[in-house]
């Protein structure tokens, strides 16, 4: 029989090459050896012999000699020409896996879409947004709400949310407390858990719920997996819950870290790149007042496009909880106005707005300038003028850095490069057309 000319297509990390008369090899977990000969774990089907699985998948060398497994693949099949087959196969396998990304002429390909908000404000397009905060705050609910946001494209909070199917890696806890969550959040919104077809990946059984996978070691231990699992079932969403244990417990070395985000990015091919949000506790250092970067490795600054701290301020025993995200860094526009929540459980758990000036815990994590203008808009009209007797809110900058706890030396500086901030005889005022934070 003539061979025709095979067909190479790639799921993940998993490559299958195919020829129409009814062979099919597939490549997993390709390893590449100091002298460059590659293993990689083999699955031969052939559709025309009366048992179409007929080897594999078995560990075998691609780069040497494929006698014995053409030794084990004759004593079980009729063909003659295995030995064209697994040469024409292992090269295609090989050439792709050296190519990875391929290096383009940016101005040669169709102009890319702007970065889209995925999550309003806090998720992007393709991007890691880092989301930290003390353990026990209320991360990880915060987290499932913006994810099953994110699997429904349903607004959540006031925050709009464009549809991506939603993956939660799980160190924290089990799948057993994470489905409670889910349920009671898609409760609150009076939604269906069940069975909700994908038309892009038909046999991805998609639901209501988002995907989960509960998780044990390092995230690069995983990758493999975790890429052909994103492949298959449409994953654009991933929430990493959380940093330390997915760095195999050492989040503040910087070598764990970049491995982290090296796996991370490897979920995903380059030109369909997953967003994802990580969670992650603060180091002692901050929880003491320290300056320092939020967990230690000056790389857990640089690699997330967002970075949010998250507050929460709850009564014990109270079904009401109230969370606060503050930007501290953005890398996709200038930094967002601080975001309020507030978590009832009731008939399930629902998330709505709220104005985190209304609650003193929430507001003491605020930038210092905002800080300063809530307390400029709270404080009594007094003369600001002695020639035209014009009255405003207005404090001493004295007054101000004792409310506020800090020097005034401090404060001078903030107030003087704020538009909305302007000095009157020694006293500050907001200006006539000072923005809204």
């Amino acid at each position: 029989m003539t061979l025709t000319i095979p067909t190479l297509t790639t799921t993940g990390s998993t490559y299958t090459v195919e020829w129409v008369e009814g062979v099919q090899i597939t490549f997993k977990r390709l390893y590449v050896h100091r002298d460059y000969n590659v293993d990689a774990e083999v699955t031969i089907i052939d559709e025309e012999e009366l048992s179409p699985h007929i080897l594999g998948p078995m560990r075998t060398s691609i780069t040497k000699t494929w006698r014995s497994v053409i030794s084990d693949l004759d004593s079980v099949s009729e063909r003659g020409d295995w030995y064209q087959r697994l040469t024409q196969a292992s090269i295609l396998v090989q050439e792709a896996q050296r190519v990875g990304a391929p290096i383009v002429a940016l101005g040669t390909i169709e102009p890319p879409e702007p970065t889209r908000e995925i999550l309003q404000s806090i998720v992007y397009e393709g991007v890691p947004t880092l989301i930290y905060g003390p353990g026990g705050i209320g991360k990880s609910i915060i987290g499932l709400n913006f994810m099953s946001a994110i699997h429904h494209g349903r607004s959540i909070a006031g925050l709009t949310a464009v549809q991506s199917n939603a993956l939660v890696l799980d160190w924290e806890t089990n799948e057993s407390q994470t489905y409670h969550r889910q349920g009671e959040i898609l409760t609150a919104w009076e939604v269906d858990p069940g069975s909700w077809p994908d038309p892009d990946a038909p046999d991805s059984e998609r639901t209501g719920m988002v995907y989960y996978r509960f998780q044990s070691g390092p995230l690069w231990d995983d990758v493999e997996l975790l890429s052909e699992a994103v492949a298959r079932l449409n994953i654009g969403t991933v929430l990493v819950d959380s940093a330390g244990p997915a760095c195999g417990g050492e989040p503040e070395s910087a070598a764990a870290t970049l491995k982290f985000f090296q796996a991370l990015r490897a979920l995903s091919p380059h030109d369909a790149p997953l967003q994802s949000i990580i969670l992650a506790h603060v180091t002692h250092a901050v929880r003491a007042g320290a300056k320092s970067s939020p967990f230690g490795s000056v790389y857990w600054l640089n690699y997330p496009r967002q970075i949010w701290e998250l507050q929460s301020a709850q009564d014990t025993g109270s079904s009401v909880a109230e969370f606060a995200l503050h930007n501290r860094k953005s890398n996709l526009g200038p930094l967002h106005k601080a975001i309020g929540f507030r978590l009832r459980w009731d008939e399930g758990c629902s998330i709505e707005a709220m104005d985190i000036r209304t609650n003193a815990k929430l507001v003491a994590g605020m930038n210092l300038d905002e800080r300063a203008l809530i307390l400029l808009r709270a404080s009594p009209h007094v003369p600001v003028n002695a020639v035209n007797g014009s009255m405003a809110r207005a404090l001493s900058g004295a007054e101000m850095a004792v409310t506020l706890n800090v020097t005034e030396k401090v404060l001078t500086p903030t107030l003087n490069s704020d538009k909305r901030f302007e000095l009157v005889e020694g006293l500050w005022k907001e200006t006539a057309s000072g923005l809204d934070w």
